[in-house]
């Protein structure tokens, strides 16, 4: 086994009561931008950024991922990074279910804009777009499922938020 696959013995394929739970999303990909140094200007790139997301093993009653997570975290390079930034967490010998169900990105990303240290202009930046899109996404996912085509709806649909 390569250093690059050494967690996967930790994680489970399936969901099974008492496994810890976790997530992964990339939140932006590469991103270079132009600083002034005291030599001049010089660009500075930096890797993607993967949103991470813990939950301790669910009660035997629950069957729902509780809104508010152990841990969130930015993590980079790469998805193999984010996975093993969530097994620091995971006690020796427990292992972790990386779940596909909806998860509340844009939270998960606001936890991370207000409580992460050290976090630069450009993650800021990074993650209010990715917070935007998401918000998009979520709305034409509504339209989609939800929409009606009654007047009142259509007006509805060309307001802003900011105008109801």
């Amino acid at each position: 086994m390569s250093d690059e696959d050494d967690f996967l013995p930790r994680l489970a394929r399936r969901y099974q009561p008492g496994r810890w739970v976790g997530s992964v999303r990339k939140a932006f990909g590469a991103v270079s931008e132009v600083i002034e140094g005291p030599e001049g200007m010089y660009i500075e790139n930096h890797p993607p950024h993967y949103l991470v997301v813990l939950w301790t093993p669910l009660d035997g009653d629950e069957c729902f991922l509780p809104r508010w997570p152990v841990k969130v975290a930015l993590a980079q390079p790469d998805t193999a990074a984010a996975i093993r930034e969530l097994l620091v967490d995971v006690p020796e010998g427990e292992r972790l279910w990386l779940a596909d169900q909806q998860v509340d990105w844009v939270l998960m990303a606001e936890i991370v804009m207000l409580s992460e240290p050290g976090l630069q202009p450009f993650h800021y930046r990074e993650l209010k777009q990715f917070i935007d899109l998401e918000k998009k996404a979520t709305l034409a996912s509504i339209s989609v499922n939800y929409g009606g085509d009654d007047q009142m709806y259509q007006r509805f649909m060309r307001t802003t938020p900011g105008s109801i």
